[in-house]
C-alpha cells in the first residue's frame, strides 16, 4: 500500500513539474524557432496599397552625405510630399537634439499638418505585466518641435531573448497617462478612430474603439504580422530620388520617377542603408530595416490582420489533452507502431500549428508539446520494455522450474550393462521441449531403449511428453514386446486427443544373449546401424504416429546384432538441423560422422556427432529439439 502511495505521489509531482514547465514557458527560446518556421511557411498576407516606404539607402547617403542629414533636406522632402498630395508622413528618425537647420524643418512641419515624429521612453526594468511603465523620456523631441507638430508617439524597440524583433509595444504608461506608439497613432488617424477611451481587459485585449480591439500579450506587447520580406512587400521609393525628381519637374526636365504615385499615400521615412544602426534580425530575414516594424504594424492594424498567442492556461490544457490522447493511442500497440503513431501525431500537431498561425493568426506552443510527446513515447515504450522484461523474468523462472520437472521424467542415470555402452544427449530448442527418451533394464539382461518426438514445441509439447513418458514407464513394466507397449500408449493417448498433439516414437529391446534387437516403430525415424565401418539405416515398416487413432496396429520387427555394432537412435532435430544457408544436416552427414568415430566408445561417438552438428549449424539458431542415443554392442 505504501509503495502505491509513493508511486502515486511521485507521478503527481512529475505531472505538476511538467505542467509548471509549460506554464513558465521554459522552452520559449526553442518555441521562437518554431514560430519563425511558421512565419516563413504561411500564405501571403494582405497589404494596404496606401503604404509607401521612402528609404534612406546607400544611394541617398552617396548623394547627400553621411547620416544624419541636415534637417533642411527633411524640410525639402516634407514640402515635396505635401505638394504631391500624400496623406500622411511618418518619420522613423529621432529629432532629439537641436541643429542649425531647424528653422526650415519647423516651418515645413507647420505647413504640413499630417507629419508624425517619434520620441523614445526609458522603460522601467520591473515587469509587472500589462501595459509597461516608462520612467523617463530617453530621446525627447527637441525644444520647439512639439509646437510645430500635430502628432507624435514613441517608437521603442522590443527585442526577444534571441535578439530578434517580433513584437511591438502599442502603448506605454508615463506619469499616469497612456502614450501610443507612433504608428498606432497614425493608424488610428488613418481609420478615423480617436485615441481617447482606452481600456485594457484581463483577457489581454486593448479596446480603443468598437472598431479597433488589439490583442496583447501579458507583457503588453503585440505580435507583429510581417507581410513578407523587405524587398517583396509595399512600394519602395528612394529619399534622394524623390528630391531629385521634384527638382527635375520644377526645372522643366523629365523626372527620374513619377511622383504622382505618391498621391494619397501614407509615407514611412527611415534609414535602410546596409551597415547602419537601424537594422535588426526578424523572423523572415537576418538583416531587416526597423522602419519596417512601423510599416508592418500600420499594415496589420489598418488591414485587421492581428496575431495573438494562446495564453499559458490554454497551452497547458492543450498539452494535457494531447498527452492523454497520445498515451491512450500508444499504450497498447508494439513500439514500432507506437513510434509511427507518435510521429504522425507530432507531424499533425505541426501542421495544425501552421494552419492556425497562417490562416487564423493564432500562435500555439509547439516546441514544448513536441518534446513532451516524444518523451511520453519513450516513457511508455520503456515502461512496456521493463514490464515485458519482468514478465520474461517470471516466465524464465517458471520455465526453469518446468525444465527441472521435465528432466525429472527422464532417466537421471544411464543404466550400464556388461555387453552395452550407452550415451545420450538432449538439447531442447526452448527451455522445455517435446523430445523424450527412456532407458530401462529388463529381466534377463535385456536393455529397453525408447526415443520419441512430440509434435509442436514449448510447454504444450513438454506436458504431452510428460504424459507419454509416464505411460511408457507404466506399460513397459507389464508388457514384454515393444509393439504391445506402443499399442497401449497409442490407445491411451488417442483416447484424450483434445490437445491435437501426437508423438512419433520407436521402442527397442536389445537381447544380446539372442543376438537380436526387437523394435516397434510408431512413425519415427529409422535406427542407423554402423557395422564393419559402414553406416546404414535399418529398414522398418514404420507404423503411424501414436496418439492419433485408437486401435491402430503396431508390429514387432527384428534385427540381428553382432559384437561391435553401433546403433544410433535420434529425433528429426538431428537430421533437420540447419546452417545459415538453410541447408539441412541430413542422414549422410550423420552416417559419415558415425563411420568416422565408430571405433571409439559410445560417449566419444556421441561427442563427435554433436560437435559435428554444432559446427554445421554455426551461428544459425536451433529451431528444433535435438536428441541422440548411441548404443554400442561390446
Amino acid at each position: 500500500m505504501k509503495r502505491k502511495v509513493l508511486i502515486a505521489s511521485l507521478a503527481t509531482l512529475l505531472v505538476a513539474i511538467v505542467l509548471l514547465a509549460s506554464y513558465l514557458r521554459l522552452l520559449d527560446r526553442f518555441e521562437l524557432i518554431t514560430l519563425d518556421f511558421r512565419y516563413n511557411f504561411r500564405p501571403a498576407q494582405t497589404t494596404n496599397p496606401d503604404i509607401v516606404l521612402i528609404e534612406i539607402a546607400e544611394d541617398s547617403l552617396k548623394a547627400l552625405g553621411r547620416f544624419p542629414f541636415p534637417r533642411d533636406y527633411h524640410a525639402t522632402l516634407i514640402d515635396i510630399l505635401r505638394a504631391v498630395g500624400v496623406r500622411m508622413i511618418v518619420f522613423d528618425i529621432m529629432f532629439s537634439e537641436p541643429s542649425d537647420r531647424d528653422k526650415e524643418f519647423i516651418e515645413a512641419l507647420r505647413k504640413t499638418k499630417n507629419v508624425y515624429i517619434p520620441f523614445a521612453f526609458r522603460l522601467s526594468e520591473e515587469k509587472s505585466g500589462g501595459v509597461p511603465e516608462a520612467i523617463s523620456l530617453d530621446a525627447p523631441l527637441f525644444k520647439g518641435l512639439e509646437t510645430a507638430l500635430t502628432s507624435s508617439g514613441f517608437i521603442n524597440r522590443w527585442t526577444d531573448q534571441d535578439g530578434k524583433v517580433r513584437r511591438v509595444l502599442p502603448f506605454m504608461r508615463y506619469k499616469g497617462d497612456f502614450y501610443p506608439h507612433l504608428t498606432l497613432k497614425a493608424a488610428c488617424d488613418y481609420l478615423d478612430i480617436p485615441l481617447k477611451q482606452i481600456s485594457v481587459t484581463k483577457s489581454q485585449k486593448v479596446t480603443i474603439d468598437d472598431r479597433l480591439i488589439l490583442p496583447i500579450d501579458e507583457d503588453g506587447t503585440m505580435l507583429l504580422n510581417f507581410a513578407g520580406r523587405w524587398t517583396d512587400t509595399f512600394s519602395h521609393y528612394s529619399y534622394v530620388d524623390i528630391i531629385a525628381a521634384y527638382h527635375d519637374m520644377t526645372s522643366g526636365k523629365e523626372p527620374r520617377i513619377d511622383l504622382d504615385g505618391l498621391r494619397g499615400k501614407v509615407c514611412f521615412i527611415g534609414l535602410t542603408a546596409a551597415g547602419t544602426h537601424d537594422l535588426s534580425p526578424v523572423p523572415l530575414e537576418a538583416v531587416y530595416p526597423m522602419v519596417g516594424v512601423n510599416v508592418n504594424l500600420f499594415n496589420m492594424i489598418t488591414e485587421g490582420i492581428h496575431l495573438r498567442r494562446m495564453g499559458r492556461t490554454g497551452n497547458m490544457l492543450m498539452l494535457i489533452a494531447l498527452s492523454l490522447l497520445l498515451f491512450f493511442l500508444i499504450k497498447r500497440p508494439r513500439p514500432f507502431i507506437g513510434l509511427l503513431i507518435t510521429v504522425i501525431f507530432i507531424v499533425s500537431l505541426i501542421a495544425a500549428s501552421m494552419i492556425l498561425f497562417g490562416f487564423f493568426g493564432l500562435w500555439i506552443d509547439l516546441a514544448y508539446p513536441t518534446v513532451l510527446l516524444g518523451i511520453l513515447f519513450l516513457a511508455v515504450t520503456l515502461t512496456k520494455f521493463f514490464r515485458e522484461a519482468r514478465k520474461r523474468q517470471q516466465i524464465e523462472k517458471e520455465l526453469a522450474v518446468a525444465k527441472s520437472i521435465q528432466e525429472s521424467f527422464l532417466p537421471s542415470d544411464i543404466p550400464q550393462l556388461d555387453r552395452f555402452e550407452i550415451a545420450v544427449n538432449m538439447d531442447t530448442a526452448k527451455h522445455v521441449g517435446g523430445d523424450l527418451y527412456d532407458i530401462i533394464i529388463i529381466a534377463g539382461g535385456k536393455l529397453g531403449v525408447m526415443i520419441g518426438d512430440v509434435s509442436g514445441k514449448g510447454v504444450p509439447a513438454a506436458l504431452y511428453m510428460a504424459k507419454a513418458e509416464t505411460l511408457f514407464r507404466a506399460f513397459s513394466k507389464s508388457e514384454t514386446s515393444p509393439s504391445a507397449v506402443v499399442t497401449k500408449m497409442n490407445d491411451e493417448l488417442s483416447a484424450d486427443s483434445r490437445s491435437g498433439l501426437f508423438v512419433s516414437l520407436i521402442y527397442s529391446v536389445f537381447d544380446v544373449s539372442a543376438d537380436k534387437c526387437a523394435f516397434s516403430n510408431a512413425g519415427h525415424l529409422p535406427i542407423m546401424r554402423l557395422r564393419s565401418g559402414k553406416a546404414q539405416l535399418i529398414p522398418s515398416d514404420g507404423g503411424m504416429v501414436a496418439g492419433v487413432m485408437e486401435g491402430a496396429d503396431f508390429v514387432d520387427e527384428n534385427v540381428a546384432l553382432i559384437k561391435g555394432d553401433v546403433l544410433a537412435m535420434y529425433t528429426d532435430g538431428v537430421t533437420e538441423a540447419m546452417n545459415i544457408k538453410r541447408e539441412e544436416f541430413g542422414e549422410n552427414r550423420l552416417a559419415a560422422l558415425l563411420e568416422k568415430a565408430g571405433g571409439q566408445s559410445a560417449d566419444d561417438i556421441l561427442k563427435v556427432i554433436m560437435e559435428g552438428i554444432r559446427q554445421f549449424q554455426g551461428k544459425a539458431p536451433q529451431h528444433d529439439d535435438i536428441t541422440l542415443i548411441v548404443v554400442k554392442i561390446k
